[in-house]
């Protein structure tokens, strides 16, 4: 398996268009991961690595890492009276002691004390409830713990606080011409990921933490294909911890998903 980079955004995606499906991508570090796949069949793709300051951010997962990322989701919907908004808190944790070619488990894992699911592939996954719909309510504080197994026990804190994502406030693509994706607001991101979903194949670009829109081509439209689709504008927040000589990346993702007619 590729070296992996970590952008957790698929989550949502999964979701919506992969409920009836068993294979896809298993990896959860994965731009393109697919929560409910039990067969890898090869197609995971990952985000390209540059430096920070002005460059958009994204670590590069080496060696022993544990990897926690809390999600807060806002979805738009359009609807007779107008667009709705649905927010809801989720997260996904993994352990790897082999640069990401597989996970190991660690017990008990959990984030502000809500217990996240063990899947298949070693990964943690927190899985929203019909008493909870809403999921996690994240503050500005953001804790996990471990109970320990293959991977030892921890606690592990961040405060760096969540990414603020506007309304995204452009309309549907269309393959005959260039898109421009473009949200009102971006604050306290490190990097920003945009991220178009259609019904063949997706596109994504992460780019510094201050973009507020990007373009894509009239060809990357076409590719991703016609029909019912996705735009996202992410705020991705990052956090390096060495806890008991183990690297923890505490990752915070606000994730902003409109549903678009791609013409």
């Amino acid at each position: 398996m590729k070296k992996t980079i970590l952008i957790l955004t698929g989550i949502v995606i999964s979701w919506g268009f992969t409920s009836c499906k068993k294979e896809g991508c298993t990896d959860p570090t994965a731009t393109n991961y697919k929560i409910l796949a039990t067969k890898d069949d090869g197609s995971c793709e990952y985000a390209s690595t540059t430096p920070p300051n002005s460059q958009p951010y994204t670590p590069s997962f080496a060696g022993t890492y544990g990897a926690l990322v809390a999600i807060k989701t806002i979805t738009t919907t359009s609807t007779p009276i107008g667009s709705m908004d649905a927010s809801a808190g989720t997260a996904v944790a993994v352990f790897s002691e082999n640069g990401g070619s597989g996970f190991v488990g660690a017990g008990t894992v959990s984030v502000d004390s809500k217990e996240l699911a063990l899947q298949n592939n070693n990964s943690y996954v927190y899985m929203i409830k019909t008493s909870e719909p809403t999921g996690i309510d994240y503050s500005n504080t953001v804790s996990w713990t471990g109970s320990g197994g293959a991977w030892p026990a921890f606690n592990a804190t961040t405060n760096q606080g969540f990414s603020t994502i506007g309304t995204i406030t452009t309309g549907n693509p269309k393959t005959s011409e260039n898109y421009t994706l473009a949200t009102n607001q971006v604050t306290n991101a490190d990097s920003v990921l945009f991220a178009l979903y259609g019904s063949n194949s997706q596109v994504t670009k992460i780019l510094p933490g201050n973009t507020t829109s990007y373009t894509f081509s009239a060809s990357e439209i076409s590719a991703a294909g016609k029909g019912t689709g996705l735009v996202q504008v992410v705020g991705l927040k990052y956090d390096l911890q060495s806890i008991n000589s183990k690297d923890y990346y505490l990752i915070n993702e606000t994730v902003r998903t409109k549903s678009v007619t791609i013409e």
